[in-house]
């Protein structure tokens, strides 16, 4: 069913409306580096959420997607409710409030969405969705004049102030600015972005939904950022960024931590160092130093990041799916995706083997739950 006919079924005359698509990310590079301000490559995803929407002039946001509740938003009342937190009406509502404060122009629209991104399972659908309605907001209010980190930045205030995930800001501008971007986080506020050009051909890009969903594995992600800023502490800083990594390395025996907070904090230096040289790689057009990198960032989520699975649940986890992945591929690589623990991988594979390896995982994980994908260009358009 097309957004036009779902628009027309649930709000009649489409006269004027336009369509917006925003794709989803994928993190190419920096997992759990960005909330302690390390350095991360991201990109978009040709997988997303389209909508079409049009100006009610009204004091109402309404929007609706089959199989859901429809979200109604007064613009009058933007506060936080806690009866929203975890739920999509936060975001819109969070969404709306960040707007006005940056001083940019809202007003009531009505909108009907369809989505083909896997919900949950760390392709940032949630910074997708909020990318696309900041998106909507800028095309219908401000003509298009919303930036392109403005919109980064109201959709992770959204998620982290209403919504309650806490997240750092790497989603977000994969979703909003699109093609493959490196970001020193050091100022968070005026984040350094370098966009890049994926340069091989001869690769294709896979993504692999393992079945399990992010919507229950707060707290994990939250104990990860909790282990690293115990580490930063002990140093009297309070974030790891601003920890020097000789000094770490020197007292890290003497430092009165469980293990798990020192290997997190290795794995935050090491994987800073790697996101260097993987645009290094990138900009050379060194594949195999490319692929190397992200081997070696794998290994590092599964033994000092410890992400690669829910604790003790092997079945259905990224892991295993990396681990099957590398079994069937001769030249290619596979790491996680996002913050772990569940939810999904991206996969790098000669484009000889690609589509041998696509009905092999789709044999193991349901022809739905695997994806070749490319790298689109740009925020949230107009189609």
């Amino acid at each position: 069913m097309s957004v036009l006919s779902i628009y027309q079924s649930r709000y009649g005359d489409s006269k004027g409306a336009i369509t917006v698509e925003s794709h989803g990310r994928l993190e190419i590079l920096g997992n759990h580096t960005d909330h302690n301000h390390g350095l991360c490559v991201v990109s978009g995803a040709s997988m997303g959420i389209k909508g079409m929407f049009k100006a009610n002039n009204s004091d109402q946001v309404r929007l609706f997607s089959k199989g859901y509740r429809e979200i109604v938003i007064n613009i009058g009342d933007l506060e936080k409710k806690d009866v929203e937190k975890g739920k999509s009406a936060a975001l819109v509502r969070g969404i709306l409030k960040k707007c006005e404060e940056k001083g940019y122009k809202i007003g009531g629209f009505n909108g009907a969405i369809e989505s083909d991104i896997f919900p949950g399972a760390g392709v940032s659908s949630s910074a997708c969705y909020e990318s696309l309605i900041v998106g909507v907001i800028s095309y219908l209010f401000n003509d298009g004049k919303v930036t392109s980190l403005d919109m980064a930045k109201i959709g992770q205030y959204a998620e982290r102030e209403y919504f309650g995930k806490p997240c750092g800001l790497l989603d977000q501008i994969g979703t909003s600015f699109g093609g493959i971007a490196y970001i020193d986080f050091k100022d968070v506020e005026h984040p350094i972005i370098k966009t890049l050009s994926f340069p091989f051909d001869e690769i294709a890009i896979v993504l692999i939904n393992t079945g399990g969903s992010h919507s229950k594995l707060t707290p994990l992600y939250s104990e990860i950022t909790d282990d690293m800023r115990l580490v930063s502490r002990f140093f009297g800083k309070e974030y790891l960024r601003e920890v020097n990594e000789k000094d770490f390395y020197r007292l890290k025996e003497h430092l009165g931590l469980e293990d798990r907070a020192k290997l997190r904090a290795e794995h935050f230096f090491e994987e800073n160092m790697r996101v260097f040289f993987l645009v290094k790689a990138i900009e050379n057009k060194d594949l195999e130093a490319f692929l190397s990198i992200i081997r070696l960032t794998e290994k590092s989520s599964e033994n000092k990041l410890k992400n690669a699975m829910v604790p003790g649940v092997y079945e259905s986890s990224p892991k295993q799916a990396v681990d099957f992945a590398n079994s069937i591929v001769n030249h290619g690589a596979s790491r996680i995706m996002g913050g772990g623990f569940a939810g999904s991988i991206i996969s790098y594979v000669d484009k000889k083997e690609v589509n041998e390896f696509i009905e092999k995982m789709k044999e193991r994980y349901g022809k739905d739950s695997v994806k070749e994908v490319t790298i689109p260009e740009g925020g949230p358009r107009i189609v």
